[in-house]
């Protein structure tokens, strides 16, 4: 039996970051699909329905708490897992990820872009059983 491929959307503003998650997920065996800003990140979710989103909150258009309050209110949407990476790192700001249901919250600065990729990998297969 062939296993399917796992997708992950990346919404991302920064372009180097997020093509370089993108590329590490995509060696170790994920297809990703990539979003520059809010908006685009909510209408990819919603059409492409990936198997986990990634999703930083400070972005252009539409910032991430606002994707991931929008997100919820979708059938889909409300089971769909998110892990946010942001640069904010205030508790006001954990706590309100918590409450919409984000399953981890990465500080960017405490992480390097191995360790983010390490921890998607991790929480994908504790949440969802890749």
């Amino acid at each position: 039996m062939i296993e399917k491929k796992r997708t992950i959307l990346i919404v991302e503003d920064e372009g180097l970051l997020r093509e370089l998650m993108s590329e590490k997920l995509q060696i170790e065996g994920f297809n990703t699909i990539e979003a520059v800003d809010g908006d685009e990140g909510l209408t990819l979710a919603l059409q492409k329905r990936p198997d986990l989103i990634v999703l930083d909150l400070l972005m252009p258009k539409m910032g991430g708490m606002e994707v991931l309050r929008r997100l919820r209110e979708d059938d889909y949407g409300r089971s769909i897992p998110v892990i946010i990476v942001s640069n904010l790192s205030g508790k006001e700001n954990i706590a309100e990820g918590a409450e919409k249901g984000a399953i981890e919250y990465l500080i960017k600065a405490n992480f390097s872009l191995e360790e983010i990729v390490n921890k998607i990998k991790e929480m994908g297969r504790l949440r969802m059983q890749w």
